[in-house]
């Protein structure tokens, strides 16, 4: 029964995740089908009728609590693993990587390795892992701003 409820959480998250980017960039974002079991679709949301526009592979974890208090001490934690993750389906998908998670009662927030300057971010670089998270709203306005964004969202 729990991992019912956590996939019916998970698979919520994803929806909230695809209706947000859509209304955000004027362009559809959907699930994923069939939890990126097809070997070439990766991560949990896609651009379907313009794949190309689109240049990351989308992970989302919504979870209970995101054990990130021992970034510098444990390979295991959990935002190394959904980072690693991430990172795997990207590059199965050519595209660079995004994780979209939060946890209870949290906001919204992005991982991501690319050159987008958001203004307040962390930094992390452990265990192989390089990566900076933010908050999503800030993202989102950041690189809604960008020049490749601009007018190709219609």
């Amino acid at each position: 029964m729990a991992h019912n409820k956590s996939k019916a959480k998970g698979s919520a998250y994803e929806q909230k995740i695809a209706t947000r980017l859509s209304s955000e960039f004027n362009k559809e974002f959907r699930r994923v089908p069939l939890s990126g079991a097809i070997d070439y679709l990766k991560g949990d949301i896609w651009t379907p009728h313009d794949t190309a526009w689109w240049p990351y592979a989308i992970e989302c974890k919504h979870y209970k609590n995101i054990e990130w208090n021992n970034l510098l001490t444990s390979k295991t934690t959990d935002m190394l693993q959904f980072w690693k993750q991430t990172v795997r389906e990207a590059e199965v998908m050519n595209k660079k990587p995004l994780l979209i998670f939060r946890w209870n009662r949290s906001k919204d927030f992005v991982a991501f390795d690319d050159d987008t300057i958001v203004p307040f971010y962390i930094e992390v670089n452990s265990f192989g892992c390089h990566f900076k998270i933010t908050k999503l709203d800030d993202w989102i306005q950041v690189v809604k701003n960008e020049d490749r964004f601009i007018n190709k969202g219609s």
